[in-house]
């Protein structure tokens, strides 16, 4: 027994005397952010954040404009993936959470008409039979023809297809162009002809298998899905935005663990340690968790391996604008109800489409004033994205005029935040891509890839993502792990 005690207090004693695990993250996305801080939880390991821009956060950007809540990136998370609201109740921060307006209504702009999107919708699957069968949206031949998507069968071959070629095989080109263009093809602001579906939108390819996807309607699992607790809407957000989990985030790194204004211009191997340089410092680190964009960290590690760089290169981005506008509520004919519209295409507008923050989110809504936020831009669309910001937010005015009826009424403050080149899109062939890249990083141990270029771009999927990378980085090696170093 004396031996054995010996034995563990050897093993203890040795463990205690190692130096902690050194850990670079890269980049102070929510991605980056959310691995840091796991990270900071673990005993023994160190981890230091380097951020290229003089600020963290990434595309959460919550600005204060006319004494409104204004979001430059993403207002809001979905629900339905628990991830950010478990991170939330984590935080402290749960009693800042706010649901969306009880007007949930989205339109259409088609022909220049704004139709009603039906309600019930499960991403394109109507979980309610009536508001579909009465929808203005569609002609009674689309109807018809979707109707009948049951009664096709599903692609038995595993190809992957892009979503334009899914939507059309099962539902036919109207719900292509009124339906799943403006809606799905937006979240990713990509094109529906190049999107890969599998890569996207798995989950309409799980419907595929189960008797399609109108069948789903019947279907008590979906039912229940639709089912919220008390208070909680399919979308949230923060009163004071969503920055409020960015500063918390920072707030529990150690101190001088974040490094702003500091971008990693190589990564690169030494001795058996990682070496990140940057303009004033190289730092050494043991692993290192990558939450760039796969372009940024293509460049840093085009010294290290050319094929990697090569296989980051192969993933296309986007250049998408975000304009937010505030009106005085007296200057217009009326007030926006609901909470937006979407574009199809072919409709002569810069704008792709627009949300109505102050009927979005009434909870935070400064009385008297209306707040729309448009957006521009997308694959195929970028150069309405990239042009003058003055040339820009005029048209974004005369297109809101147009649509919404206006009456010539100008906003009192406008604020346009563009993302360039920062928009990833999963098209057609993006597993494989990954599959590549899984492939160069087994000759980079404790090299971790993490955030919205590779498996998700809402911000659950980035805190899935930011959580997964740091067990990756703090445990080590995984041969097991069906894409090594992919989070």
């Amino acid at each position: 027994m004396r031996n054995d005690h010996h034995r563990r207090d050897g093993r203890d004693q040795r463990h205690e005397n190692r130096p902690p695990k050194k850990v670079v993250v890269l980049g102070a996305g929510i991605s980056g952010l959310v691995a840091a801080y796991e990270l900071s939880k673990r005993s023994r390991v160190e981890v230091i954040v380097l951020e290229a821009a003089p600020r963290a956060g990434g595309k959460i950007k919550t600005e204060n404009v006319d004494g409104q809540i204004v979001e430059s990136g993403p207002d809001s998370f979905l629900t339905t993936k628990p991830e950010m609201v478990e991170l939330v109740r984590e935080l402290g921060l749960e009693g800042d959470l706010i649901p969306t307006g009880a007007d949930s209504r989205v339109s259409v702009l088609v022909g220049g008409r704004m139709l009603p999107m039906p309600s019930g919708l499960n991403l394109v699957a109507p979980t309610r039979a009536l508001p579909f069968a009465f929808s203005p949206l569609f002609s009674m031949k689309a109807k018809l023809h979707m109707a009948l998507e049951p009664l096709r069968p599903a692609r038995r071959d595993g190809a992957d297809e892009s979503l334009a070629d899914f939507t059309r095989r099962r539902l036919g080109d109207e719900a292509l162009e009124r339906l799943v263009g403006p809606m799905l093809a937006g979240i990713y602001a990509g094109d529906p002809e190049k999107l890969s579906v599998r890569s996207t939108f798995p989950q309409l390819l799980e419907l595929e298998k189960k008797g399609g996807l109108v069948r789903s309607m019947w279907s008590p699992m979906t039912k229940a899905s639709s089912k919220r607790p008390a208070g909680m809407t399919t979308f949230m957000t923060l009163k004071g935005g969503l920055s409020k989990i960015v500063d918390e985030l920072r707030r529990r790194l150690p101190a001088g663990a974040l490094k702003e204004d500091c971008p990693a211009q190589a990564v690169r191997r030494r001795d058996g340690k990682w070496e990140i340089v940057t303009p004033n410092q190289v730092f050494t680190a043991d692993a290192v968790v990558s939450a760039l964009p796969a372009g940024a960290l293509a460049d840093a590690v085009e010294g290290l391996d050319p094929e990697l760089c090569m296989r980051l290169r192969e993933i296309p981005f986007a250049s998408t604008a975000t304009s937010a506008l505030i009106y005085d509520a007296k200057d217009l004919p009326r007030p926006p109800r609901g909470f937006g519209f979407l574009a199809a295409r072919g409709e002569g507008l810069t704008i792709t489409a627009a949300t109505y923050s102050s009927s979005k989110f009434p909870a935070r809504a400064e009385a008297g004033k209306i707040v729309v936020r448009a957006f521009v831009g997308g694959a195929g669309r970028e150069a309405d994205a990239e042009g003058a910001i003055t040339r820009l937010e005029s048209k974004v005015r005369a297109d809101l005029d147009k649509t919404l009826g206006l009456g010539g009424a100008q906003p009192v403050a406008q604020r346009t935040a563009r993302w360039i080149k920062a928009n990833p899109q999963y098209d057609v062939g993006h597993s494989r891509r990954l599959d590549r890249l899984a492939s160069c990083l087994k000759s980079h141990d404790g090299l971790v890839l993490a955030g919205a270029s590779y498996g998700g771009v809402g911000l659950p999927d980035c805190v899935r993502s930011g959580r997964r990378a740091a067990e990756l980085a703090a445990a080590g090696p995984r041969r097991n792990h069906d894409r090594p170093g992919l989070a």
